[in-house]
């Protein structure tokens, strides 16, 4: 029987705990954050459960745009969308 396949469980293993990272950090961060509410706050904890990488990335990017956008003091400068 051959046990190639077990050196892939560590590597398997640490793709998991970073996924799982990174999905938990943007949870955190989108019910730490006062500008989502409401319908948007559960459209984009959907988003990030539904597609764990790329709604995270997207969250967090969002987020650091419309934290940009405010410190700048942008006219318009919309709340996180």
């Amino acid at each position: 029987m051959s046990v190639d396949y077990l050196m892939w469980i560590p590597a398997a293993a640490l793709l998991v705990l970073l996924v799982l990272t990174l999905t938990a950090g943007a949870l955190i961060s989108l019910f730490r954050t006062g500008e989502v509410t409401g319908a948007r706050r559960v459209l984009w904890c959907a988003v990030v459960l539904l597609l764990p990488v790329a709604g995270a990335v997207a969250w967090l990017a969002v987020l650091q745009h419309s934290t940009r956008a405010a410190a700048a003091g942008e006219p318009g400068a919309d709340p996180v969308a």
